[in-house]
């Protein structure tokens, strides 16, 4: 089962400005109408109840938003490109590998999180007309979305897991209660990875997991060891299961206990079920064992066979009852702290000596504009100096020292001074 995954998002590219001047009949100057142009669509995640895994970003990790479209004459705007949700399970966190932070943890269903934007649409020459420049005949190219890294990990893997030695009876149980079809046999380690499934009590249902089998010194890495505790902490119940015919079930019980305890001490926290499996082989001895084992752990113990759905109804119900509390529970929880990423303020720049004839200004809004403006058409080379002269930034490149002919970076685009 995948629980963690790296892809690639991108927003869609904004849609490029028109160069238009309108045009009717008795009107030999009309004036310019080029339209601006949609916006490139956004990327969001959103969390979903009705899935499990991340399987679904297995085979395709890039995913980009819809571009957006051009503008027309007549001051029509180009249209916004289509919006792009991603599904994952409630319970994601969403972290940015390009530097480490978490920028949204998805616990419940419904929640979004916006994690590419789309580019801007391009400005129609009608933006820059003024009383000194009627006539514009530049207009802005559309701005290339964002595209971002990021590492999706699902940290709510179920809300019961089971815990058990190999072969206790996990998958047999699994498939016996829920929509599962987990690989069975009769020796052990033959669930290598989680399997899910979804146990439908009453009008309610709540997603189970066989983990794989623990062994001893697990806690140190041995067999599926890291893995498998990783698992553990990621679930709000955990059902332990005994095997009613073993000859010693309050040694597998502390063994598999000592194991998650040693591993992480909080996971003491989890609220548990047992419950003896296998009845149907010697009823006698799993009510025994069942006795035993609830005078070590001072409460009851559940007896139960799979193949003969015995005593599973009652247990199932016992779990939906401590689901249900655990939901409540976290949702009376204080949300956790998250890092809030918030662009600078966009009339913010800078500039900075890179040797000596090329400097670079960096600052969101005045890059982006720059980045945007088509300096091939006539006149738009012009509007860029005026801008700059306007904002203030000709003059901080002049105390840095820049000089006609210095090349100046903004973002992708390079200028030539003059």
């Amino acid at each position: 089962m995948l629980d963690a995954i790296e892809i690639e998002v991108s927003g869609g590219t904004g849609g490029h400005g028109l160069v238009s001047y309108h045009r009717e009949k008795f009107v030999p100057k009309g004036g310019p109408d080029g339209g601006d142009g949609g916006r490139g669509g956004r990327v969001y995640l959103r969390a979903v109840d009705d899935v499990y895994t991340l399987e679904q970003y297995r085979s395709k990790r890039k995913f980009r938003a819809g571009d957006g479209t051009n503008g027309g004459p007549n001051l029509r705007a180009g249209a916004n490109g289509a919006d792009l949700y991603l599904d994952v399970p409630a319970g994601t966190v969403v972290i940015d590998l390009a530097t480490g932070d978490v920028i949204a943890d998805l616990k419940h269903p419904g929640e979004e999180a916006l994690v590419a934007l789309g580019g801007r649409g391009g400005w129609g020459n009608k933006r820059f007309a003024t009383s000194t420049n009627k006539t514009p005949t530049y207009s802005q190219k559309g701005q290339e979305g964002e595209t971002v890294h990021l590492k999706l990990e699902l940290r709510l893997l179920a809300d019961v897991g089971l815990l058990g030695l190999p072969n206790a009876g996990k998958s047999t149980l699994l498939a016996a209660v829920s929509n599962a079809k987990p690989k069975i046999a009769s020796y052990p380690f033959t669930t290598l990875e989680p399997m899910l499934g979804v146990v439908n009590v009453a009008y309610d249902r709540f997603t189970l997991a066989d983990l794989p089998g623990l062994v001893e010194g697990a806690s140190e890495g041995y067999g599926l060891g890291f893995e498998f505790l990783k698992h553990v902490r990621r679930c709000r119940v955990l059902l332990h299961v005994v095997d009613g015919t073993s000859p010693d079930p309050v040694t597998d019980f502390e063994l598999i206990e000592g194991e998650v305890r040693a591993y992480d001490p909080k996971l003491d926290e989890i609220p548990r079920v047992i419950a003896v499996t296998k009845a149907d082989l010697d009823p006698e001895m799993a009510a025994e064992h069942a006795e035993t084992l609830s005078q070590h752990v001072e409460r009851p113990v559940h007896v139960i066979s799979s193949t003969e759905q015995t005593g599973t109804v009652e247990l199932m119900t016992e779990l939906m009852d401590l689901v249900k509390a655990e939901r409540e529970r976290a949702e009376a929880e204080a949300p956790e702290d998250l890092v809030v990423l918030r662009p600078e303020p966009e009339d913010r720049f800078s500039v900075q000596r890179i040797d000596d004839s090329t400097f670079e200004v960096l600052g969101r809004g005045i890059v982006t504009f720059v980045e945007m403006m088509d300096t091939g058409m006539e006149g738009a080379r012009d509007e860029v100096q005026r801008r700059l002269e306007r904002w203030g930034v000709a003059k901080a490149l002049q105390r840095e020292g820049v000089k006609r002919g210095d090349t100046v970076l903004f973002g992708d685009a390079e200028l030539t001074w003059e």
